[in-house]
C-alpha cells in the first residue's frame, strides 16, 4: 500500500499500510499553584490528546476544570500522571451539571464503588509517582457527560490514590 503524506499544524505524519506513523502526544507539566486554586486555565478542546504531568503540590486542593461538553467536544481526552507523590488533593472537574462517570479497581478485580455520576475525579494527596486516569468527552448529556478510563493508582492493593467525589 502507498503511503501518504500529509502535514498538520504540529508537524508531518505519514499513514501507511499499516497505521499512522510519526504522531506524538502533546505533554504538558503543569506546576504547583501554592494554593487552594484552579492549577491552571480551563482545558480546550485543542488539547484534546494531551498529556499532564502532576508534580507534588505544596499547598490545598488544586483543581483543573474541563470543557463544557458540546458537539466539537465529544471524543475529546486528556490524560493525567503523578510524577511524584502528589502532597494534596488534585481534582479534574466536570463543571457544574456535567458529570463523570467512572470506578476505581482496587486490585482484587473487583471496584471500589458501582459507577456513579462523580462531580470529580483525581489524585488523592498520598498518590505516587505513576498513578494515572485518562477523562474523556462521551456525551452532551449532563448526568454522564465524561468518562475516567486507563485509571492506574500506584499504592499497594491499587488503593488509596485515585478518589471520585
Amino acid at each position: 500500500m502507498p503511503q501518504v503524506k500529509y502535514t498538520t499544524a504540529k508537524g508531518l505524519h505519514q499513514i501507511a499500510g499499516k497505521g499512522v506513523v510519526g504522531m506524538r502526544r502533546t505533554v504538558e507539566a503543569l506546576s504547583d499553584a501554592g494554593a487552594a486554586t484552579a492549577i491552571r486555565s480551563i482545558l480546550t478542546v485543542d488539547e484534546s490528546g494531551k498529556i499532564f504531568t502532576v508534580p507534588a503540590l505544596t499547598t490545598g486542593i488544586q483543581t483543573l476544570n474541563l470543557p463544557i461538553p458540546s458537539a466539537d467536544s465529544i471524543g475529546c481526552t486528556y490524560t493525567f500522571i503523578a510524577v511524584a507523590t502528589v502532597g494534596q488533593d488534585f481534582n479534574v472537574q466536570g463543571g457544574g451539571t456535567y458529570k463523570i462517570v467512572g470506578v476505581a479497581p482496587k486490585g482484587d478485580g473487583d471496584n471500589t464503588a458501582i459507577s456513579q455520576a462523580y462531580d470529580k475525579v483525581g489524585f488523592d494527596a498520598n498518590a505516587v509517582i505513576g498513578s494515572r486516569f485518562t477523562v474523556t468527552c462521551i456525551s452532551t448529556t449532563a448526568g454522564v457527560a465524561w468518562h475516567v478510563s486507563e485509571v492506574v493508582d500506584g499504592l499497594a492493593a491499587n488503593t488509596g490514590g485515585i478518589n471520585f467525589a
